[in-house]
């Protein structure tokens, strides 16, 4: 893969004028084999499009403090790895617990997370994600019944990074 300074540098703005608002709006997951990226052939740093076919769309609650992406790099006898963290609030205990525990027995899933900055991420695109999970009912009316979903991996390619107006869901 070819590097260029340039390319990489143009996107940063002392003008403080790109969008860095936070928050994940949406959540699709979907197999490593029902995902289609096109990069460009002279700097497969950039997405050209992607499309991610016979998925599912996770709900959340967009203000929920929990959904989040994370994801660091280390160096490791020289080589860089990337650890991946995505963690998704589901706001209630209903039967699709029993999907999530089907789907956790996988580890090809894909996901892609739409920010609110207009923005995508795509994630396990190269080693794919494990998924597992923690449900709560509450002791009481008060507390919130939820699913927490983390995916996971580690690799020495990260997330894909693209306008999230490229990414195709269909």
């Amino acid at each position: 893969m070819s590097f260029s300074c340039s390319v990489l540098l143009e996107d940063i703005d002392i003008n403080c004028n790109k969008s860095t608002i936070g928050g994940i709006k949406q959540v699709a997951l979907g197999l490593q084999s029902n995902l289609n990226i096109a990069l460009d052939a002279n700097d497969e740093t950039v997405v050209l499009q992607a499309e991610l076919v016979d998925h599912v769309i996770f709900e959340h609650n967009k203000k929920d403090a929990t959904t989040i992406f994370t994801e660091n790099k280390s160096i490791s006898n020289g080589l860089g790895v990337i650890n991946t963290e995505i963690i998704v609030r589901l706001p209630v205990l209903d039967r699709k617990m029993n999907q999530i525990d089907h789907m956790s027995r996988r580890e090809d899933i894909v996901c892609i997370l739409f920010h609110n900055n207009g923005t995508a991420t795509i994630s396990g695109w190269m080693d794919g994600l494990s998924m597992s999970y923690e449900a709560s009912s509450g002791t009481s009316r008060s507390e919130l019944s939820y699913v927490n979903v983390t995916l996971n991996t580690t690799s020495w390619i990260a997330s894909l990074a693209c306008n999230e107006n490229i990414v195709g869901l269909g």
